[in-house]
């Protein structure tokens, strides 16, 4: 059983099934753990509420607040996928949050969606911890989950929407976008995930640290 949630403050679009949804209806959200329990689904999926350029909101973390919820509530496995354009499809329609939740539901069955999941912290190790919390340099995280390494002269970039939750719920503003993220350059170090070294280079200072874990 797959269960797909557009989820929303006043109500959530549901949509269960196997390969096709066979039920559909709009339910409140403090009702959604509930009514899920009597479904008991192998796979949960929940829209992530993205801005149009793709950047977060505070819409988008109470989604993911939501689905981590659901997690740890229910012991399945959950998935977030981008709704963006699929609300934009549906807006104004009568019964648009099933509309979504079927939208969903469709493009997860059909494998061409990119999901996000809710899964453990990559920490690094303590002495990049001890060395980056001595620095007072402005610093740059990318794509880093760690919370230790965050501090007042921090800028976040992560396109991870769990662990931009965990930064955002741990009170840091964090960036998706790789063209606003240039109004915070340059900086005079930058903590990378080895895959993505090079894609950062450039937005060091003349005499900035690019450090790849």
């Amino acid at each position: 059983m797959i269960a797909v949630i557009d989820y929303g403050r006043a109500r959530c679009g549901m949509a269960l099934g196997e390969r096709l949804p066979s039920k559909v209806f709009t339910i409140s959200p403090k009702d959604v753990v509930s009514e899920l329990l009597k479904y008991q689904p192998e796979i949960i999926v929940v829209g992530l509420p993205l801005s149009m350029s793709g950047r977060y909101s505070t819409q988008t973390f109470e989604a993911v607040r939501f689905a981590e919820k659901l997690q740890k509530k229910l012991q399945a496995k959950v998935y977030m996928i981008d709704e963006r354009l699929t609300s934009k499809m549906f807006e104004g329609r009568k019964n648009v949050d099933e509309l979504v939740a079927v939208r969903l539901f469709q493009e997860f069955v059909s494998s061409k969606a990119i999901l996000h999941d809710i899964k453990p912290i990559r920490t690094v190790s303590e002495e990049v911890v001890g060395a980056v919390r001595n620095f007072t340099g402005k610093i740059l995280l990318a794509e880093v989950s760690d919370l230790r390494l965050a501090s007042n002269n921090t800028v976040i970039f992560q396109t991870d929407p769990y662990y931009a939750y965990l930064f955002f719920k741990a009170g840091f503003n964090v960036e998706r976008s790789l063209k606003e993220l240039e109004k915070h350059s340059p900086f005079d170090i930058i903590i990378v995930v080895e895959e993505k070294c090079e894609e950062f280079k450039s937005f060091l200072s003349k005499n900035g640290k690019l450090v790849c874990l």
